[in-house]
C-alpha cells in the first residue's frame, strides 16, 4: 500500500520524475557492493532536486517540526511567525521524504507505485 505522500506524489508529474530518480538512485546505492564514488554525488543530487521541489511547490505537505529530531529542537526555540526560512524548509522536506527512503530498502517495491 502506497504511502500518504507517494498517493500526493502520483498527482504531480515533477514529483513523480524527482521521486523516481531519487528513490532508483537510492535503491542502486543500496546493492550488495555498490560503491560510494558510484553513487555517492548522484544520491546527493536527486535527493536535493526531489527536496528543493517539495519546498518550493508542496510547501503545504511538509511536516511541522519534529519532536526527537536535534534540528527541529534547534528551531522550536525561534518564532514560528511568517514564512519559513529555507533552511527548515529543506530540512522540513526530508523529515517528509523519510516514507519514500523506507519504500526503497531491499524487498521493497514501492516505488513502483510511482512509475
Amino acid at each position: 500500500m502506497p504511502s500518504d505522500l507517494i498517493q500526493r506524489m502520483q498527482g504531480c508529474g515533477d514529483c513523480r520524475t524527482l521521486a523516481v530518480e531519487y528513490g532508483t538512485t537510492l535503491i542502486s546505492s543500496r546493492r550488495p557492493r555498490a560503491k560510494d564514488r558510484d553513487w555517492e554525488l548522484p544520491l546527493v543530487r536527486t535527493r536535493v532536486e526531489l527536496e528543493d521541489h517539495l519546498a518550493v511547490e508542496h510547501a503545504v505537505w511538509l511536516p511541522d517540526r519534529v519532536p526527537g529530531c536535534g534540528i527541529c529542537e534547534d528551531w522550536r526555540s525561534e518564532p514560528t511567525d511568517g514564512p519559513l526560512e529555507e533552511a527548515e524548509a529543506l530540512h522540513r522536506a526530508w523529515h517528509l521524504c523519510e516514507p519514500l527512503r523506507d519504500i526503497c530498502t531491499p524487498g521493497d517495491h514501492g516505488i513502483t507505485d510511482l512509475m
